[in-house]
């Protein structure tokens, strides 16, 4: 999860850290004046094709034509543009930076395979493991691979920051390597690829373990290619962009970082300088086969410099691959069969406007209630017939485009589940959450909007309004229910699907001091997918609304002094190496805030100084520490408090 504080700053180096980064800035300077000394040299030009998060998103996406056929995207269409590229550039590399899995019928009937195989033989380089990778365990993906890796062989699978068991029953271990090398002429490129720590929070990666330390895992790869005599660098990231920016002002010698993770459509490249006081380049490609990036490095003396970037989407005017289409529609017919559904076959509704999963930048802020958002809850209040319906942003993955709706289209909105009773995606749940408790879960999800939507509460039956340059843990101004301000010590129902209550339960309530959830009920084989399509079914034609269920608000400081004293919980927690403190202040007072391990022994002290009243917070940089759990704990005059947090190396 993303710090509050910049990740960019010299807090985010361990002394470690700071050792390989100048050992690999030698070695750069190296590298050039060696080159430098070369009498002729030889210009290459390298290009880069690269695709995300495609999530098994085979068939074209909506809007849809009449013959209920999809107008945008698809393998179909990338191939086209593949071999175009391939027959008239020279040295093209062909990268996809995680997330096939999870998100289309496609994957829940196939597990990726018929993707995977189609990549290959397109004649793609390099796949780095994303966090939906491990959402079945390790085994699906796995048997995936396996089964491509029989059929036409397999390209590499790359993370350098897997920890594995010590025993030898994990198959990922035998198949996942840390970096490849693509050798143009005498040209040599590496490639190493990072896959993200929420991976260990949001799927199901045991008994393998995501590292966090992705800082030192980058610095060590690029020394390591380096070594290798690589004149080019690529990071193949599935970090999202936030820490990619991190890796980038951090490490030196990567020349492109190759994003994905967070489905960002970036028309052009984003400069980073690094410690070699050169640009490393940025670029990411959206998602579900709607687009591919295409970019062009030239390299002269040992140094890389990019000379041109295009993002093609991938729409009507790009005509589908005869052969690659045939087989996508072959696996279309073996989806609706084998999971007895009409996905593609069959109108459900129709949509007089799209439904955007994601709400434009207003007020400052781009997170508030979308239609997409306002369309699932309130399928899922009136289908349970609750007080409130609530599902997380980072749930919903794609749009509800307009006009005619297949069932694939609400499976893609929200198909990031899966479960063994029907394959139909993430199940439905109901359960009760006092007032109070929902008020906690509420202030967490704000408290992480600086990242992005993944925590971010969408909602029907109710409204809450948040300032979200307010410091993390004083965020949320208003809550009402049903019209009426929020009663703490009343009990409201809630429907929802299995994935959030089991996150409330087992990742949110450890970190805002608990959530007591009563009568939590799963519905087997009722799925979030069969409520929505019902919902749109009933209603046949549907149109978005945005009714300020969630409103970000900008307020004056002044207006925001508390009326009492808090501690909040510290964020990311668990936490590598830097976590934040924030803390209320209801009037002038002498504060100190200590952090103590776990046989009482004093660690440090963040505060000790007189701090006049309002919202206050500290960063505590635990790089030197061993792993563990810490305490934290404030005084200031008559209020006191302890809290618990988890360092984790």
């Amino acid at each position: 999860m993303k710090s509050p504080r910049d990740p960019r700053d010299d807090t985010f180096q361990s002394q470690k850290e700071k050792e390989m980064i100048t050992k690999i800035l030698y070695r750069l300077l190296l590298v050039i004046a060696l080159s430098s000394g070369t009498a002729m040299a030889q210009t290459d030009t390298i290009t880069v094709l690269h695709i995300n998060d495609t999530h098994s998103c085979i068939a074209p996406l909506g809007p849809r034509n009449a013959d209920l056929s999809g107008t945008v995207g698809g393998i179909a269409r990338l191939a086209t543009e593949v071999a175009s590229v391939k027959a008239s550039e020279k040295n093209v590399l062909f990268l996809h930076a995680g997330d096939y899995s999870i998100g289309d019928p496609v994957y829940n009937a196939t597990f990726g395979v018929p993707e995977l195989t189609i990549l290959r033989n397109l004649g793609l380089d390099a796949l780095t493991l994303g966090n939906h990778e491990f959402d079945l365990t390790p085994a699906a993906t796995e048997g995936a691979l396996a089964s491509v890796s029989a059929s036409v062989g397999l390209f590499p699978i790359l993370s350098a920051n897997l920890i594995y068991p010590t025993d030898t029953s994990v198959a990922l271990k035998n198949v996942v390597v840390p970096f490849t090398i693509k050798q143009f002429g005498t040209l040599k490129v590496g490639i190493f690829g990072l896959t993200t720590p929420e991976t260990n929070l949001l799927s199901q990666p045991a008994p393998i373990f995501v590292d966090t330390n992705f800082v030192l895992t980058a610095a060590a790869m690029v020394d390591s290619l380096k070594n290798h005599g690589c004149s080019v660098v690529i990071l193949l990231s599935h970090l999202g962009e936030y820490y990619d920016e991190a890796v980038a002002a951090n490490v030196p010698g990567i020349d492109v970082i190759v994003g994905g993770h967070d489905h960002y459509v970036l028309d052009e490249p984003v400069p980073v300088v690094n410690p070699a006081n050169d640009t490393t380049w940025i670029v990411q490609a959206g998602a579900f086969y709607e687009y591919v990036g295409k970019l062009q490095l030239t390299v002269n003396l040992g140094k890389a410099k990019l000379l041109d970037y295009q993002l093609i989407r991938l729409d009507s005017s790009i005509p589908e691959d005869p052969t690659v289409k045939a087989t996508v529609d072959a696996v279309v017919a073996q989806t609706e069969e084998g999971l007895a559904q009409p996905f593609f076959s069959q109108r459900i509704g129709y949509a007089t406007e799209d439904f955007p999963e994601i709400s434009p930048v207003i007020a400052g802020s781009k997170f508030r209630d979308t239609p997409a958002g306002d369309l699932i809850t309130d399928a899922f209040r009136d289908s349970m017939k609750t007080d409130i319906g609530i599902t997380a942003g980072g749930s919903i993955a794609q749009p509800l485009h307009h006009g005619p709706i297949v069932g694939a289209d609400v499976f893609r909105m929200v198909g990031y589940g899966f479960n063994t009773t029907n394959g139909l995606g993430y199940q439905m749940a109901t359960f009760k959450l006092t007032g109070a408790d929902i008020l906690k879960a509420l202030e967490f999800s704000v408290g992480t909007l600086d990242l992005n939507d993944e925590f971010q509460i969408q909602v029907s039956g109710m409204a809450y309004s948040y300032a979200p340059d307010q410091p993390v843990g004083s965020r949320l101004r208003s809550v009402t229910v049903g019209g009426a301000p929020i009663d703490p010590e009343k009990t409201y129902s809630v429907a929802s699907n299995e994935f959030v209550l089991l996150m409330l339960s087992d990742f949110v309530s450890p970190q805002v001091g608990g959530i007591t959830v009563t009568n939590p009920q799963i519905y087997p084989g009722v799925t979030e997918y069969q409520v929505v399509c019902a919902y749109i079914a009933a209603r046949d034609t549907i149109e978005p609304k945005v009714e300020g269920r969630v409103t970000p608000v900008n307020e004056k400081k002044s207006d925001l002094l508390p009326r009492d004293f808090s501690l909040s919980q510290n964020y990311p927690n668990p936490f590598n190496p830097s976590t934040a403190i924030t803390y209320r202040l209801a009037a002038l007072s002498l504060v100190t805030l200590k952090v103590y391990d776990v046989l009482g022994r004093e660690v440090t002290t963040l505060v000790n100084e007189r701090e006049n009243a309002g919202n206050h917070s500290v960063t505590f940089n635990a790089s030197k520490l061993a792993s563990g759990v810490y305490f934290y704990r404030i005084d200031a005059g008559q209020f006191h408090s302890t809290k618990k947090m988890v360092l984790l190396k």
